[in-house]
């Protein structure tokens, strides 16, 4: 049976609720996809999540939030990315939604097909996960085999934080 995952769910550091997102069903507007991979984004020690040094702007003040909360937000002028903000409030991580697979077998590779394919644009930023009637994430009773880690995509300007295995993927 499907359960909505609660705020406690979210409520643990990224790296820990990345691997914790694999396998869950990302549920908007009826259409519905299984988490395949993700990628964890640390907080203001980090210098790949966008809330590194406590920087606190319009964009990222949805990371400051409680756990479970969507962080949508628009890269190159075309793709929507899709996040999960992580732990509690004012501790600002995020998990971002990196593949996922459709019911039908379509395999989503990349955050911004994920998006496009289930229609998650800005109008989601600042969601709330646990109480969403369109947006939410669920536990169908999935059993996760072998999780894969691998270094963060796109991130070359992070310094030391670029070498972190925090991409996390379900093993085929």
């Amino acid at each position: 049976m499907e359960k909505r995952l609660d705020r406690t769910f979210y409520r643990q550091d990224a790296v820990s609720l990345a691997q914790a997102l694999l396998g869950k069903v990302l549920c908007v507007g009826g259409k519905r996809a299984r988490i395949i991979e993700t990628e964890a984004y640390g907080g203001v020690t980090d210098k790949a999540c966008h809330s590194y040094n406590n920087r606190r702007t319009a964009r990222t003040e949805v990371m400051y939030r409680d756990g479970g909360h969507a962080y949508v937000y628009l890269i190159y002028g075309i793709h929507y990315l899709f996040n999960v903000v992580a732990n509690g409030p004012d501790v600002p991580e995020a998990v971002l939604v990196r593949s996922a697979l459709t019911s039908d077998g379509m395999e989503l590779v990349g955050p911004g097909r994920v998006s496009k394919h289930l229609g998650i644009d800005k109008s989601y930023n600042g969601a709330d996960l646990v109480t969403d009637a369109d947006i939410y994430i669920a536990d169908d009773g999935f059993k996760v085999g072998s999780i894969g880690a691998n270094k963060r995509v796109n991130i070359d300007y992070a310094g030391v934080d670029k070498d972190r295995l925090w991409r996390f993927f379900l093993k085929k």
